[in-house]
């Protein structure tokens, strides 16, 4: 099971050099990665969601260890721009 430290660590830097704010990870037993994230001062975009994926997908091995992944705003009462 990936670990749900490893995901934050994985993630930390990136936050912090795209002005996002990480919300919440939870990773189960069959290693669904749900990560919620936000945008302070702004709405959060359909391409943050995919780089933020995007970046997330080449920091772990796949080959080593399957997962799904699923990477979302913190909320729904912030808006995703289509962007």
């Amino acid at each position: 099971m990936i670990e749900k430290s490893v995901i934050e660590g994985l993630v930390a830097q990136y936050m912090i050099d795209n002005q996002l704010e990480l919300v919440e990870v939870k990773v189960n037993k069959a290693n669904n990665i749900k990560v919620f994230f936000d945008a302070p001062g702004r709405s959060v975009t359909i391409d943050d969601c995919v780089k933020l994926s995007r970046f997330i997908e080449a920091g772990l091995d796949r080959d080593k260890e399957d997962f799904s992944l699923m990477v979302s705003s913190s909320g729904k009462e912030k808006n995703i721009n289509e962007e």
